[in-house]
């Protein structure tokens, strides 16, 4: 399920320190170890060193494209190219699955530039209301000039933490128009979509996920 290069989050298991998140690469996979860089506070954006016995909550984004969370604990250091810390794998019995990446639709608002392929109206620009590795809903002017089935290329940036801004230009097709609340929705399905760009989707609506529940569990405290 894990592989290398793929990016984790890590959240202290210490009732005597504040909650902390933080996020690391897999560098190298070897039996029951887990060899990733010293691991990267979200807040403060510096490194941070452990030592053995500290211990974790992790997510990761499985091959699958799920998600899932395993408790673990650091069992060593190793000095190669640059300094690495190992963790505990407690084997995939006991990864447990968040949720599949089809049902994974968050909330958004980013820019987002709409051209039609047949050229039938003007391009325009709007916002964004959610987005999923499948499509994304956008606002759309009382004044628009579309049609459902129509399909268009979208345009919009994305800022994931791990990586700069990127910016994805995909073909989609308005599946449907709905009046919600006073406001036109446009509920757009992705077609033709790279799968290198799909991950890049998913990975941000991931990290809105994890953003979010930490907002949620502050807010309880």
């Amino acid at each position: 399920m894990m592989k290398v290069s793929n990016t984790i989050y890590l959240e202290i298991m210490d009732s005597m320190e504040k909650k902390k998140r933080f996020r690391s690469k897999i560098h190298d996979l070897i039996g029951q170890q887990i060899f990733i860089d010293y691991p990267i506070d979200e807040e403060t954006l510096k490194t941070r060193s452990f030592i053995e016995g500290d211990k974790f909550k992790v997510w990761f984004l499985g091959k699958d494209e799920a998600v899932y969370s395993f408790k673990t604990e650091v069992i060593g250091k190793v000095e190669r190219k640059f300094p690495m810390l190992i963790l505990k794998d407690p084997g995939k019995d006991e990864y447990k699955r968040i949720q599949r990446r089809q049902y994974v639709r968050i909330d958004t608002f980013i820019d987002v530039a709409i051209q039609p392929i047949e050229q039938i109206f003007q391009p325009f620009t709007s916002t964004s209301i959610d987005i999923s590795a499948g499509g994304m809903a956008v606002s759309l002017p009382d004044n628009h000039p579309m049609t459902e089935k129509d399909e268009v290329v979208l345009w919009f940036p994305l800022n994931l933490q791990s990586s700069d801004m990127i910016y994805i230009k995909v073909k989609a097709k308005l599946v449907r128009i709905i009046l919600s609340e006073g406001r036109l929705k446009g509920s757009f399905q992705f077609i033709e979509l790279d799968e290198k760009m799909r991950q890049k989707i998913v990975r941000y609506c991931f990290e809105k996920q994890l953003s979010l529940r930490k907002k949620e569990r502050g807010a309880m405290l």
